[in-house]
């Protein structure tokens, strides 16, 4: 198998060094093993977005040696903490992204920064929250109406269980899991948004903000259910810092639409026992 990788890396360094300038990322990395092969199928890679754009370099450098120097401008990679700007760069960009006919307006970063998610990365030492690769992949980045994006509505819960795992399991048991699995309704973001990620507190419930009265009659079960799982939240809210486990628990219960679970989640846990 060393053999192998070693025959494919030389091959690899012979191609580029054959090659006429043109790209040489695209002739090296499409026949190197790892991230390169997964990157044919690369939303970037199908509109001729080379390599260089986000790792810098020269492409029209046959040397491998010089094309991937500091010296050309070459970068490995980005700190998790600085991808939401290194990814805005072009998807800000109004007159770069007109080229590609973007469906979503060019202002998914600063949604992104008023999101959860952007709140909590920006935050010292917070590293473990979701950012741009997290959701939409690295090499493998595909359009969201493909099938096998991370992004496309019927992966979108699938995608955001890596990280709300108890969560998404409540809501996949719901009407709501069942259904919200269209363009029109992709799942977490429904409710929650996509770049501009609302927290789940009560305001999603009940009040001004409430995104159950996109759908329900003021005087439904459904909004009836919203405001006596609302009052649960609020008053675990209310309570502070001491009751942070118990709300979390009821907030992710919340999303199975199930009163009696939001309330046995909100209980204390005997001294002892371990919240997982």
């Amino acid at each position: 198998m060393k053999m192998q990788r070693l025959l494919v890396a030389l091959i690899a360094v012979l191609v580029c060094l054959s090659c006429d300038g043109k790209d040489t990322c695209f002739d090296c990395h499409r026949v190197m093993e790892g991230m390169s092969l997964r990157f044919v199928n690369d939303i970037h890679f199908t509109n001729s977005i080379s390599c260089a754009s986000c790792h810098g370099g020269d492409p029209n450098e046959p040397d491998q040696n010089i094309s991937m120097n500091a010296s050309r401008g070459f970068k490995v990679r980005v700190t998790r903490q600085g991808i939401p700007e290194f990814c805005g760069r072009c998807h800000s960009d109004t007159n770069f992204m007109s080229k590609y006919d973007p469906q979503l307006p060019v202002d998914q970063l600063a949604e992104y920064k008023t999101s959860v998610h952007g709140k909590l990365l920006a935050a010292a030492g917070r590293r473990r929250v979701a950012e741009c690769v997290d959701c939409h992949g690295v090499h493998n980045i595909r359009a969201v109406d493909d099938p096998l994006s991370s992004a496309n509505p019927k992966r979108v819960a699938q995608t955001c269980a890596k990280c709300h795992a108890s969560t998404a399991e409540a809501f996949a048991r719901t009407p709501h899991g069942r259904l919200f699995t269209t363009g029109r309704l992709p799942a977490c973001m429904v409710c929650h948004s996509a770049h501009a990620t609302e927290p789940a507190t009560t305001a999603l419930l009940v009040g001004p903000a409430s995104v159950c009265t996109r759908c329900h009659q003021p005087d439904s079960p459904p909004m009836k259910l919203a405001d006596d799982m609302a009052q649960i939240l609020s008053k675990l809210e209310a309570a502070g810092p001491a009751s942070k486990d118990a709300l979390d628990r009821a907030r992710a219960a919340a999303h199975g639409l199930n009163l009696e679970a939001v309330k046995k989640a909100a209980e204390p846990l005997p001294p002892g026992t371990d919240a997982k």
